[in-house]
């Protein structure tokens, strides 16, 4: 999923403030049910008028992180290829979210990278315990040792994160991230501290723990930025996404699938694989068909997860049902065909290898798919 776009994408999403909105402080867990509409809009309007200069802030932050412009690149035709996000997981995602409107997403929206930016920069505060009950966490910390053991990197430099949101009730680690993340002053923070927990303290936002608020993973290269100190290499792992897999019946493999990704996102951070001549939308696109390779590979090889074509059909679905259509945007990771198409090549890659009792090292089966990748991205309509 999201990489060294997702803190842009993150910083950039606080001077979102489609219809946000601030009641007094109230103690957690005083609101029961939904605000009603005229406290809802005050609510908003008090957070829009606390964020106008994020944008310039979030400049700041990207300049500090060296992370990459979010912007439009070249598109690709959307003609050329099959591609629909209407898959299991997108759909139950979205009835989740039916009968919001454009303020309850504006808000989420928010909450969503509050909720991220607080996984990222205080990960020692995160925990240990995967999923709100910690019913992933046995899975993740198994593949997290696996993957050290299997690829030619410096696994132990790459610190695995879990994501919960209910932090957003947590007034003081809230108004932590608008001050150490943005910059904010402390009387400010606290002010969208107390508003962003009174929002999120309502039925349908599952009192901060809706799925949409942590339905991601990512992996960030490390950092060291100014008032939090040394950033580690981090894989962070919501509750949401993973939740989002137990549903549609893929819990099985989704922890593993996943997990597996973003460490070929590591993978490509210490081997210097992110560049290319390609630009744009076909960059990212590269990048996230060579990560779900990567993850591909080591989930079917004999010396990796060993999974056999069963369980290589169920996963396949993760990275298929995560595919986009996002032609005209520097994230785009593939279409769900393409996506799918990776899985498989990877695994064919891996048959071979074992076959010769080894594993290839990073950098030669990289080489290996950006042979293959024209023959994966081959248009399909």
């Amino acid at each position: 999923m999201n990489r060294r776009t997702t803190w842009r994408t993150a910083a950039a999403a606080v001077t979102l403030a489609v219809g946000l909105v601030a009641l007094p402080a109230q103690a957690h867990g005083a609101t029961s049910g939904d605000l009603n509409p005229a406290q809802a809009q005050a609510l908003e309007q008090r957070l829009e008028s606390l964020l106008p200069d994020g944008a310039a802030r979030a400049e700041r932050l990207q300049a500090e992180l060296g992370v990459d412009d979010l912007v439009p690149g070249e598109v690709i035709d959307p003609a050329d290829y099959q591609c629909t996000t209407a898959t299991p997981v997108r759909d139950w995602l979205a009835a989740l979210t039916e009968g919001w409107d454009a303020s309850d997403h504006g808000v989420a929206t928010i909450f969503q990278q509050v909720v991220l930016l607080n996984a990222v920069l205080f990960p020692d505060e995160a925990g240990d315990d995967f999923g709100q009950q910690g019913e992933f966490t046995t899975p993740i910390t198994r593949t997290t040792r696996d993957l050290r053991s299997f690829w030619d990197v410096d696994g132990n430099r790459v610190r695995v994160v879990p994501m919960h949101s209910d932090v957003l009730l947590d007034r003081t680690r809230v108004a932590r991230v608008f001050q150490i993340g943005f910059g904010f002053d402390e009387a400010v923070s606290t002010q969208l501290a107390n508003a962003v927990a009174t929002l999120a303290d309502q039925d349908k936002f599952e009192h901060g723990r809706h799925p949409l608020f942590t339905f991601n993973a990512f992996a960030v290269d490390g950092s060291d930025l100014p008032g939090v100190g040394t950033i580690p290499p981090e894989i962070v792992m919501g509750d949401g996404v993973l939740e989002g897999f137990r549903a549609v019946g893929l819990d099985d493999v989704a922890p593993q699938a996943i997990l597996a990704h973003e460490y070929g996102h590591q993978i490509q951070y210490q081997k210097g694989l992110f560049t290319s001549d390609l630009t744009g939308a076909e960059a990212s696109r590269r990048t996230e068909l060579m990560a779900d390779a990567f993850g591909s590979y080591y989930l079917t090889h004999a010396r990796g997860a060993s999974m056999q074509w069963k369980r290589v059909r169920e996963f396949s679905q993760v990275f298929f049902q995560l595919g986009d259509c996002s032609f005209s945007l520097s994230s785009h990771h593939g279409t769900p065909n393409q996506r799918l198409h990776s899985v498989e090549w990877a695994y064919s890659v891996a048959e071979d290898a074992q076959k010769q009792g080894h594993v290839l090292p990073s950098l030669a089966f990289a080489a290996q798919f950006d042979q293959e990748l024209p023959q994966l991205t081959e248009p399909d309509a």
